[in-house]
């Protein structure tokens, strides 16, 4: 189950889609797993439903879940391919940052092996 940390200077919102993410992303919640309402997540995170509605409406955005009007929140099939593509634009993003930052691609990639062994 996602946690939120009310002491944490994130935003809860973020915070509710950056757990949902890495839900997804350790198969906890699978394609077309249903997600509570957006009240019964409110309550039960101690959230405001506004907050839970941002959250949801940003990972509507990203395509990570859908809404069917009626019948419930539910989480998205991910394409491959296009998740692909995202994450190479994401890298290259990065790579730039880094660069300009004076972080080599060496540093990178010995940070990502590093975290290869992590969890999520």
């Amino acid at each position: 189950m996602v946690v939120i940390n009310h002491d944490s200077g994130q935003p809860y919102y973020a915070q509710l889609v950056a757990g949902l993410k890495r839900e997804i992303a350790r198969g906890i919640l699978q394609t077309d797993d249903q997600l509570p309402s957006v009240r019964e997540m409110a309550k039960a995170h101690l959230l405001n439903p506004n907050t839970v509605s941002k959250a949801y409406k940003q990972l509507e955005a990203q395509q990570v879940i859908r809404t069917v009007p009626g019948k419930g929140t539910y989480v998205n099939a991910i394409d491959p391919a296009v998740a692909r593509s995202e994450l190479q634009q994401k890298l290259q993003q990065l790579v730039l940052q880094a660069s300009q930052a004076g972080i080599t691609i060496a540093d990178l990639i010995t940070w990502l092996t590093k975290m290869e062994g992590q969890s999520l």
